[in-house]
């Protein structure tokens, strides 16, 4: 009888043990999403930090998707952009060489009034625009290769234009792009803000609305290519996947490497176990033993179990030479 209740105390203390560990597991797993998320946060100041792309009019192709352009289905991470400084545009990415995504220039995130989805397009020119359609759009002065009209007619000043085309545009720059600010929304006159333009759009440009900067929710910085379409998948869109997986929405390359991805992630884990078993069978038995100084050395023990051996000195006796 005394020998069940021992039984029975060492069952419970181990069930004890084992909760008190999955707790303490589960605190860590928890603490270290926390943080996690929090520098996310900390660093975009924005969120969600990721928006899924729905609709090709950033792709640089029809049928095919490349790393480092933003296509259909793609996860791109945003940083917030509050202030116009926050912004390259294109024309000041032409100016000094910086460029993103194939193109110079930022990737911005914005809404337009009364439309509760994201736009992602490349900020093009900042302009303020007057109540007569004319515009100023002082970057261009940092580049070559442009033309304007005024009320006198051709200019090379960049203020009060009704239009500048722009040579050399376009991710392979073979494009001149006419900009026809009083073709603008007459909504959009009296106020500064972007002109905006898909990359798969050109020559084509937004020309219904100019979103103000308060309207910019954040700049695209960095990518998690062909993810997005297991969300468009699950939550088809007006512009994607609506016939499901392998919808020619998105390039078929794009769902391909979607397909090899996630047989790798489920393949990861027995890849791993099979990696650390042929360690530990064959690598780690041929290693020598690292003795690190700080690794306190155990001291040789006696065969019949005694405490460890005391080493003593030896000394021998010698005769004094003759």
């Amino acid at each position: 009888m005394p020998r069940d209740r021992s039984r029975q105390a060492e069952d419970d203390e181990e069930d004890e043990n084992f909760w008190k560990g999955l707790g303490r597991d589960l605190l860590v797993a928890v603490i270290i999403v926390v943080v996690f998320l929090a520098a996310i946060y900390a660093y975009a100041g924005v969120w969600p930090p990721l928006v899924v792309v729905e609709s090709s009019s950033m792709q640089h192709s029809n049928q095919e998707s490349f790393v480092g352009v933003i296509d259909t289905g793609d996860m791109v991470f945003q940083q917030a952009a509050p202030t116009r400084s926050s912004v390259v545009t294109y024309l000041e990415g032409r100016a000094n060489g910086y460029a993103t995504y194939g193109d110079y220039g930022d990737v911005i995130i914005f809404r337009r009034a009364g439309d509760p989805t994201p736009v992602i397009h490349r900020a093009i020119m900042y302009i303020t625009i007057f109540a007569n359609g004319t515009a100023n759009v002082p970057d261009l002065l940092g580049i070559s290769g442009w033309d304007a009209w005024g009320d006198a007619g051709r200019t090379t000043s960049p203020y009060f234009l009704h239009n500048v085309t722009i040579q050399r545009m376009g991710f392979n720059q073979d494009l001149a792009i006419d900009f026809n600010f009083i073709g603008l929304s007459p909504a959009v006159r009296g106020r500064s803000g972007y002109i905006t333009m898909g990359d798969h759009n050109a020559p084509g440009y937004d020309t219904s609305w100019l979103p103000r900067q308060e309207d910019v929710i954040g700049r695209a910085r960095g990518e998690i290519p062909w993810f997005g379409l297991l969300k468009l998948t699950l939550q088809p869109t007006d512009s994607c996947c609506a016939a499901g997986w392998g919808d020619t929405a998105a390039p078929k390359n794009s769902w391909d490497s979607l397909l090899v991805s996630l047989i790798f992630l489920l393949a990861l884990p027995f890849i791993l176990e099979y990696a650390m078993r042929g360690w530990t069978k064959y690598v780690s038995p041929r290693l020598p033993e690292i003795r690190w100084p700080w690794k306190r050395q155990r001291k040789p023990t006696a065969p019949n179990g005694d405490p460890p051996l005391e080493e003593e000195a030896e000394s021998v006796d010698r005769e004094p030479d003759e």
